[in-house]
């Protein structure tokens, strides 16, 4: 058991889980080999709309990274339904996508999302923001 003040709890509290929603293999390999240099995080990846509700609703995640283009749905669309529970209402939600106009970048901000990463993914930059949204 871990009492105040001891490695144990400090490493617990600094645990995070991440849930990306991703159907491209490579940009979830990179997301991966990013995340590696924080170890006491965890990344779930789903690959579609209704694997990440599931994924979301089984066990909410402490920051949502939601490609804009999947196979079955758009990462708006998306958003809109995991805000339909309670649950995950005030999970943090970044929107990431190689759409970069700047009208795409306003309507995610539109619809809910509290950052927009555009690809390819500068990696200081993000591990550097997940670092300041999670308190690393």
């Amino acid at each position: 058991m871990s009492v105040p003040g001891d490695g144990a709890a400090a490493m617990a509290a600094a645990e995070r889980d991440l849930l990306y929603v991703e159907d491209n293999p490579l940009n979830v390999l990179l997301m991966r080999a990013l995340l590696e240099q924080r170890p006491h995080w965890r990344l779930r990846v789903a690959a579609g709309v209704d694997e990440a509700v599931a994924a979301a609703l089984a066990a909410p995640p402490h920051l949502l990274l939601l490609d804009m283009h999947l196979p079955d749905g758009d990462g708006i669309a998306l958003l809109a339904r995991l805000r339909t529970h309670a649950a995950l209402r005030a999970v943090p939600a970044i929107a990431v996508s190689a759409d970069a106009l700047e009208s795409d970048i306003r309507a995610a901000r539109a619809a809910g999302f509290d950052g927009y990463w555009t690809k390819p993914l500068h990696m200081g930059c993000v591990l550097a923001e997940l670092d300041t949204r999670l308190g690393a």
